[in-house]
């Protein structure tokens, strides 16, 4: 897959199919706007292209940049767009003064004279330029003037849910990474390096990697302890993750911690990926360490009785 960083030059080579959007998560309505650009660009032997912003337009037109927390971060983005079988990506600076570019210019001079766009496909709530008024209909009166093809592809559904990045993260706020899993077609991860903690885990024989998450704009789950499959040093494994603040043991900052089932290498300045199956409770605070043990025995046997 060809990664283009910026909008200054004129791409050369076949013309392209294009699609526009953060597509933060690439989540299953994502992939139905992929799918179809795929389709478009074998039937009509044009490079299958994807626009996208980094940082997330919302971090930049909002007061707080914290306001926005990220599904994907542009690495993991990149490599679920690599792994669907994209063969062109551009991803575009986002400034307050991009966003100031009215919907025609962003049109005519962006997607047609430099991306080359044959045609373009987007999905069904996708607006841009200034003040987003930019939308179908717009693009409707621009391709007849400038006789570029257009789709739009429709919502994606779950039962009566229409699949969303704002729902997805409303489900992981409150904990609930099956419903959020679902509608991402695969598991939420975190990518963290380990580093050194208190120790403590290794005394009541529950070892955990402490992780220090890489990108601090990426969503973290609710408080609570989940199962989760780690990726380390090449391998898979179950394991079960804490996030919150230790209150049994009067903690006061909020940590990932990864205890890993059958495994006891040296794993301190790796990068891990956890990804997170399914919550199994509320982080709780214990009046002893026996009885915290015996509550992690049972979360241990819960764990690998959950099918990933």
């Amino acid at each position: 897959m060809e990664v283009i960083f910026g909008l200054n030059k004129v791409l050369v080579g076949k013309r392209s199919v294009l699609t526009v959007g953060t597509f933060d998560g690439i989540h299953l309505g994502h992939r139905e706007i992929i799918k179809e650009l795929l389709h478009v660009a074998k039937e009509n032997d044009l490079i299958s292209s994807l626009l996208t912003f980094e940082p997330h337009p919302k971090t930049v037109v909002q007061d707080s940049p914290y306001r926005i927390k990220l599904l994907t971060t542009l690495e993991e983005k990149l490599q679920i767009l690599q792994d669907i079988g994209l063969e062109r990506v551009i991803i575009a600076k986002f400034t307050r003064e991009f966003s100031e570019t009215s919907y025609k210019s962003f049109v005519e001079d962006l997607l047609l004279q430099k991306m080359k766009a044959s045609c373009i496909i987007i999905g069904y709530d996708h607006s841009f330029g200034r003040n987003r008024v930019g939308n179908f209909r717009e693009l409707e009166n621009l391709s007849s003037m400038y006789s570029f093809d257009l789709k739009e592809v429709g919502p994606f559904k779950i039962g009566n849910q229409t699949v969303s990045s704002s729902r997805i993260r409303s489900y992981i706020d409150d904990g609930d990474m099956e419903s959020a899993n679902k509608m991402l077609g695969h598991y939420y991860s975190l990518e963290g390096i380990v580093i050194k903690g208190e120790g403590r885990g290794q005394r009541l024989s529950f070892p955990t990697a402490n992780l220090m998450i890489e990108n601090q704009n990426k969503l973290t789950p609710k408080e609570g302890v989940y199962v989760v499959q780690c990726d380390v040093l090449g391998k898979s494994y179950r394991g079960m993750a804490n996030i919150g603040y230790k209150p049994t043991f009067g903690g006061v900052s909020r940590t990932v911690e990864v205890h890993i089932f059958d495994f006891s290498d040296d794993i301190y300045g790796e990068k891990i990926t956890t990804q997170f199956i399914q919550r199994l409770r509320d982080e709780v605070k214990f009046n002893s360490e026996e009885q915290l043990i015996k509550q992690l025995n049972m979360d241990k046997k819960n764990s690998y009785n959950i099918k990933a």
